[in-house]
């Protein structure tokens, strides 16, 4: 069998201009007639094919190229990285899906919860603070353990913090953090990156109510959101006899649109 270039172009799926490009990486010669037209043949067409599938499983030319003439054992050897690299990610997506799944039932719940409070338990997580709304933590140490949640660990949440004992809503101060829930340590492999690090905090699980805020971009829209807040948290707390028994977190769901959101968790006891 032999093809001309566009007979083998609408085979592969491919432009003239690709296979000529491949000509040139050195996959395949074709024969040349008297008017220096190409012609390919049946070894051609399987060249083509074994390099488009090499490329389906993220070779890149460089890597294709040392095939070429190889002994099958480094053949092997690349082919065996390769595999390794796609385990990896597999791994990686696996998790990442997982956290944008977690995602989707946090938006769900806003939908659901709305202006009002739902009660559900927290679950414990561990966090790192990075700063508060004014000022960036900058101890060493601190940014590595940061540095660790943000591209080491898949199934990181932005979150901040209220402490109990210097918590004031009309005058609120956020400390700015990540966390990762308690559960998903050994599942996530990373019980080594979260044991003894003096900059990772805990949070127990409480028995909670959970609200939204919403706000604007700018500081200010930021203050009177808690403000509207705090208004709506005091009136419930007061007809459900109720009082915060801890920190509040603010688990942060959107931040990239025209409103923030932030899904409120505020422990709570009977009084």
């Amino acid at each position: 069998m032999k093809l001309k270039i566009n007979e083998l172009s609408k085979l592969l799926g491919i432009t003239s201009m690709t296979l000529r490009r491949y000509e040139q990486h050195g996959y395949i010669s074709p024969e040349r007639d008297a008017a220096d037209y190409r012609w390919y043949n049946d070894k051609d067409i399987i060249k083509m094919v074994q390099v488009r599938l090499l490329r389906k499983c993220g070779f890149s030319h460089d890597e294709i190229h040392s095939f070429l003439d190889s002994p099958v054992d480094r053949i092997k050897e690349i082919s065996v990285n390769r595999l390794n690299e796609i385990d990896e990610q597999m791994r990686r997506l696996k998790y990442l899906r997982h956290w944008l799944k977690d995602n989707i039932l946090l938006i769900d719940r806003i939908s659901e919860i709305g202006d009002s409070f739902a009660k559900r338990d927290c679950p414990p997580l561990r966090y790192v603070i990075y700063g508060t709304n004014k000022e960036l933590y900058k101890e060493k140490e601190r940014l590595k353990t940061v540095n660790d949640f943000l591209y080491t660990v898949e199934e990181v949440q932005p979150i901040y913090i209220l402490r109990q004992n210097e918590r004031s809503l009309d005058d609120p101060i956020p400390y700015r953090g990540l966390a990762i829930k308690e559960q998903d340590i050994d599942r996530l492999g990373i019980r080594d990156i979260v044991e003894n690090d003096k900059y990772i905090e805990i949070y127990s699980q409480y028995s909670c109510i959970y609200s939204i805020l919403e706000c604007g971009k700018t500081d200010e829209d930021e203050y009177r959101a808690f403000l509207d807040f705090n208004k709506r948290l005091e009136k419930y707390l007061a007809e459900n006899s109720l009082e915060i028994c801890g920190d509040i977190v603010g688990f942060i769901l959107g931040v990239l649109g025209e409103k923030e959101h932030y899904l409120m968790c505020v422990p709570v006891e009977e009084k």
